[in-house]
């Protein structure tokens, strides 16, 4: 239940607890209100630190009906080198690569009593690694094992 509650923070929804047993909760259910007058809390905008990077980014829409949130962006890098600091083009001697971050998401999952035609909708608790960024990084390189000569 506590796992849940910290899903709901994350996410930026504002929950309401409901139970006909005072204040004891059974089971795993709990009764999701959404407030979408609660505004998300962004600092610097994204898009202008994606702008200044070395490595440049844009944001794709990836919309999921059955998801909360239905809408989540993705970054994607926008060249496969570091821009120079002189201002010369890219440099090719580093790499940008996405930042990945996990966040939690909920999924509505159909379902229906037995014996009852009504249908009802729940949520699942789950998890997506959603591109957040882009950084610069040396290109990695493998060693490989000098070849013996067969006699």
């Amino acid at each position: 239940m506590l796992l849940v509650l910290r899903a709901l923070m994350v996410l930026g929804l504002t929950v309401s607890l409901k139970s006909g047993h005072g204040a004891r909760l059974s089971g795993t259910s709990v009764r999701l209100v959404l407030d979408p007058s609660v505004p998300p809390q962004f600092g610097r905008s994204a898009s202008t630190i994606a702008n200044m990077s070395l490595s440049p980014w844009t944001y794709r829409e990836s919309c999921v009906e059955s998801r909360l949130p239905r809408r989540i962006f993705q970054a994607v890098c926008l060249t496969s080198g570091c821009l120079s600091l002189q201002g010369g083009g890219e440099n090719a001697a580093l790499e940008a690569k996405p930042i990945y971050h996990q966040v939690l998401v909920l999924h509505k999952i159909s379902k229906q009593r037995p014996g009852s035609r009504r249908k009802w909708y729940g949520f699942r608790l789950g998890t997506e690694v959603i591109a957040v960024g882009c950084t610069c990084v040396r290109p990695s390189v493998v060693p490989q094992q000098p070849h013996t000569a067969l006699l």
